[in-house]
């Protein structure tokens, strides 16, 4: 309802330039109207006088009002799915103190009630010598891409039926990352092959290294690799670069493919199935691992990373955003992907379901002579039993939503959950 303009423009009226108890307050006027209808045999017309008198006061009265403070409140750019945030705001007032003040966070158009915000509205008074804090917590239940409005500093009416207008912020935007759990030892078949014109990395851990240049640093690099006469030229850390050709390669196949209409059971595999990808993806981040991330849908997805170079946001970023595929995806992008998969040394696949279409891509990566390890997150017997197929395509694993839902539950927090505070 909101996303149609003119429903959007009356919703977002009714939640912004109204406090809580001023709804309250309309909708008991709209009540008592109803039920005072008839003056001559009730008097509650009396009390719909009243109520809807001192809401139009309100709104009249904070038409011209305006906050006259300053608000400073950060938001950040990325937060985890079911994991709390908590944001901080300070308010100074301009000129004299000001009371009657009324913070609030409007939701987002799209999916505005996947990101609740608690306490929606706090009302607080401010002065100009020293900042009034007020703490909120934001808490994302899903994963996803969100526009986020800005935070809204407005003034009351005595009251606190309404609010006064606010001039628009400038909204920004917020990944939400998928839930994962922390992975201690997961053990996939590796190995090295030649890679034409190799990759350039901050560190080296195999054959065939060379120096090629310098580049600036970031977080992650060793400090062994700081270039010194670089940096003192140029007045901060720059790192030298290497370039190598020979080195294990590791592909991350994500199965994004979800029936037109899919049920509740599909949805949870699906999720379940990126939180597994981003758990792997985690456990490698801190390895000398080359990760590629390929999500097969419509279009390859393709995230590449070097190691060390602490890419695990890029990823996450991709994952977070990630929608499912309606066409069945292995069929038709599978030869796409063989000509990537054939400098790959390792492919570990996270599969929805176990059918012939998925068997016959996972055959012929196998065929490439590259190491394959499937892990498949589906709820129920699969389509196609993989049991005959384990000694053949490499190690399969079968995990349900729910297992996942317990490894998450039990492992540590991953520190991305928690790192993100902003004041």
């Amino acid at each position: 309802m909101r996303s149609i303009p003119v429903l959007g423009a009356l919703v977002r009226w009714h939640e912004e330039r109204l406090t809580a108890r001023g709804r309250y307050v309309m909708w008991a006027a709209g009540a008592l109207g109803f039920m005072g209808a008839d003056t001559r045999r009730s008097q509650v017309y009396v009390l719909f006088a009243l109520a809807s008198g001192a809401l139009l006061a309100a709104v009249l009265l904070t038409a011209v009002l305006r906050p006259r403070a300053r608000l400073e409140c950060a938001l950040p750019a990325r937060a985890t799915a079911h994991v709390p945030l908590v944001l901080r705001a300070r308010v100074w007032a301009e000129g004299r103190p000001r009371d009657h003040l009324r913070l609030s966070f409007p939701r987002p158009v799209q999916w505005g009630s996947s990101l609740p915000v608690r306490p929606r509205e706090t009302f607080l008074a401010a002065t100009p010598e020293a900042p009034t804090e007020a703490r909120v917590e934001l808490r994302p239940v899903r994963r996803g891409r969100y526009v986020v409005p800005a935070p809204t500093l407005r003034a009351t009416d005595p009251l606190a039926l309404a609010a006064s207008g606010a001039p628009a912020g400038r909204e920004q935007v917020l990944l939400v990352y998928p839930r994962f759990y922390t992975l201690e030892d997961f053990r996939a078949p590796a190995g090295r092959r030649y890679q034409p014109g190799g990759i350039p990395l901050a560190s080296s851990a195999g054959d065939a290294i060379e120096f090629v240049g310098t580049r600036e640093y970031r977080e992650g690099d060793p400090v062994k690799n700081i270039h010194w006469r670089s940096w003192a030229r140029r007045g901060q850390p720059v790192v030298k670069e290497y370039q190598e050709e020979y080195f294990a390669r590791i592909a991350l196949v994500l199965d994004t493919f979800a029936p037109g209409r899919p049920r509740p059971e599909d949805e949870r595999s699906f999720e379940a199935a990126i939180s597994v990808l981003a758990s792997i993806a985690d456990h490698y981040s801190r390895s000398d691992f080359v990760v590629d991330i390929l999500a097969a849908g419509p279009e390859v997805y393709e995230v590449s990373a070097g190691r060390s170079l602490a890419y695990l946001d890029n990823i996450l970023d991709v994952l977070a955003c990630l929608e499912p595929c309606h066409e069945p995806s292995f069929a038709a992008i599978g030869p796409a992907l063989f000509d990537k998969l054939a400098r790959i040394t390792t492919v570990v696949a996270v599969l929805q379901d176990w059918d012939e279409a998925r068997e016959r891509f996972l055959r012929e990566v196998k065929a490439l002579g590259t190491a394959v390890q499937v892990i498949v997150v589906h709820d129920g017997p699969t389509t196609r039993d993989f049991a005959r197929a384990m000694g053949e395509v490499g190690d399969i694993t079968l995990m349900t939503p729910e297992d996942v839902e317990r490894r998450i539950a039990s492992s540590a927090p991953a520190p991305r959950a928690q790192d993100i505070t902003h004041g």
